[in-house]
């Protein structure tokens, strides 16, 4: 049984227009569905390798609409994939819930990720278009993170495996460890993992530790002026996700 392979596109990196092309390319991969980043402003959570995409992407355009008119092209040019969604809750407000909401309704996008939005009317507001708000969790294992994967409707975006001297929450030093607790805990939605998967080879422990979906990101954005290697490597994920 294999699980969800999910690429990362940072929408507008380093052209709206690329951005769509390599959507492709992530597709003829093989990819089961694609998770779109809106370059926020002030990237906090990011790593310094994001904020970069982010950068060269605002100095293109900082016109939301216009990522918009774009992830909207690319969702009709590959209507058999499935997309969604990670935004900071600054990129949310800036083009306004109810407007996103009606966006994501519009081009059949379910999920939303976002690791800051607690806005009660913001949520409110998506969840009246259907959409479901992924939330996160990392291996500190915060009790208020625990509790909205449970409260959630959506999936929960597990971190993969910690970064060098990262806080780790004793105990949990294992992905197979917090995927197991968090079930106990009643998290009932599909659980994916991300962050720290550098090869197909971690591809192969997410699925081993019991998740259900990995994120690809950095390492086939490296490729982007390669796609034939790009395209060989989403498949040699996907291979090992499924062995």
């Amino acid at each position: 049984m294999s699980i969800k392979t999910i690429c990362y596109l940072s929408f507008g990196y380093p052209t709206i227009e690329k951005s769509i092309e390599m959507a492709g390319r992530y597709i003829e991969g093989g990819c089961d569905a694609i998770e779109v980043s809106i370059p926020p402003k002030d990237p906090y959570r990011d790593s310094a390798f994001l904020q970069e995409l982010y950068r060269v992407a605002l100095a293109q355009t900082d016109d939301y609409s216009k990522y918009l008119e774009g992830i909207g092209r690319m969702t009709e040019q590959y209507p058999s994939t499935e997309f969604f969604f990670v935004l900071y809750h600054e990129v949310i407000m800036a083009i306004g819930a109810e407007k996103l909401g009606e966006f994501c309704e519009k081009h059949h996008i379910v999920n939303v990720i976002s690791g800051d939005l607690h806005d009660p009317e913001a949520i409110a507001a998506l969840r009246k278009h259907g959409v479901k708000l992924a939330r996160s969790v990392n291996y500190k294992m915060n009790e208020d993170d625990i509790q909205r994967c449970i409260n959630t409707d959506g999936f929960t975006y597990m971190q993969a495996f910690p970064s060098e001297g990262q806080y780790v929450k004793p105990g949990f030093e294992e992905l197979e460890t917090c995927i197991r607790y968090l079930r106990e805990r009643k998290v009932s939605e599909p659980i994916y993992c991300g962050a720290g998967i550098k090869s197909p080879a971690d591809a192969a422990r997410v699925k081993a530790a019991g998740g259900q979906g990995f994120f690809v990101g950095s390492s086939i954005i490296k490729l982007y002026d390669t796609p034939e290697k790009l395209v060989e490597l989403i498949r040699e994920y996907k291979k090992a996700s499924q062995n």
